[in-house]
């Protein structure tokens, strides 16, 4: 059975983990990280990989990343996608300053608003690169049946929004949490338009993030050492995601899921990651290359084994 390496970026702004939503209106949201992309590109090539940056709208337009995408594309080296944040993707729609509020999902806001919105991304993007989007992941990993029937029909393929195992619920948006995906299918499946959370007949394929249990011989350990936080410990969930101190836990990840019927591995990372300070995980220059090391590490372990493909190629061959 052939094994496929996909990794999806979601290109953003910098630092969207702060609000953009303050009380005096929307904070300027800047897209410095644009100019950090490339050597994550070529990182990607050197192990023959081919990055799916899902696009948002500042980096739709934020030069060098556009210009240089633009090239990737023609030579088949990456994938464009879409990534939507609602706040700030035209139509805007303003929202009043709440406090506790947070950045606002996309299901808060009026559906004919986000049809628009949707819309007007997806022509953005094959405007600026040359290429119509089919592959999407929703802005703080939301999506539900109305969002999916949209995509469908805006001529979306695949979709990698959901995070088997995991709940938003705790994370406030503009006034509620997100979607608690704790009982979603932890694996590649159709999506069903009236409830997600089944396999159905949508032309969507779901391909979720690689997210996992703790490795076997970690959780041994670790229960072996903290008894009192089995359930803590065996809840825990572990992403195919860099954090600057899981190098063997995504190595684990690479190893248990090759000896697996599951066919792919997907890899996630911001494009904000990349630059120091882009992120709260990333703060310094010694910090990026710490993950670069663990990237480079993570890559040619993978290479072994696995095949690389964007998101949409993926979803053809299912």
């Amino acid at each position: 059975m052939e094994k496929y390496f996909i990794i999806t970026v979601d290109t953003e702004g910098d630092n969207l983990w702060e609000p953009v939503i303050r009380p005096n209106g929307m904070r300027n949201i800047t897209v410095k990280n644009a100019a950090y992309i490339e050597r994550f590109q070529k990182t990607c090539e050197k192990y023959h990989f081919i990055p799916t940056y899902l696009v948002n709208y500042e980096m739709a337009k934020a030069e060098p990343f556009a210009g240089m995408a633009r090239e990737w594309v023609k030579d088949k080296k990456c994938e464009i996608g879409m990534h939507m944040h609602a706040w700030n993707t035209p139509p805007v729609y303003e929202l009043q300053y709440r406090r506790g509020s947070n950045n606002p999902y996309a299901g808060e806001y009026p559906r004919k608003v986000l049809w628009a919105k949707l819309k007007g991304m997806t022509e953005l993007l094959q405007e600026q690169f040359g290429v119509k989007p089919v592959s999407h992941r929703g802005g703080r990993w939301y999506i539900d049946a109305w969002y999916i029937q949209a995509l469908e029909k805006l001529g979306y393929t695949a979709d990698c929004s959901v995070t088997p195992g995991v709940s938003w619920k705790n994370h406030i948006g503009y006034g509620r949490g997100g979607r608690d995906y704790r009982k979603f299918p932890q694996k590649v499946y159709r999506l069903d338009n009236r409830h997600i959370f089944r396999e159905g007949n949508s032309r969507i394929l779901e391909v979720p993030p690689t997210i996992t249990s703790l490795p076997a011989g970690r959780r041994v350990k670790d229960i072996l050492c903290r008894p009192h936080a089995y359930r803590e410990i065996m809840s825990k969930k572990i992403w195919l995601r860099p954090n600057g101190n899981n190098l063997q836990d995504m190595i684990g990840i690479v190893e248990q899921y090759e000896k697996s019927e599951c066919d792919y591995l997907e890899f996630m990372i911001h494009s904000s990651e990349l630059m120091p300070g882009g992120s709260p995980t990333f703060l310094s220059r010694s910090s990026i290359e710490n993950m670069y090391s663990h990237l480079e590490a993570v890559f040619e372990r993978a290479e072994s084994t696995y095949k690389g493909s964007s998101l949409s190629s993926y979803a053809e061959g299912k």
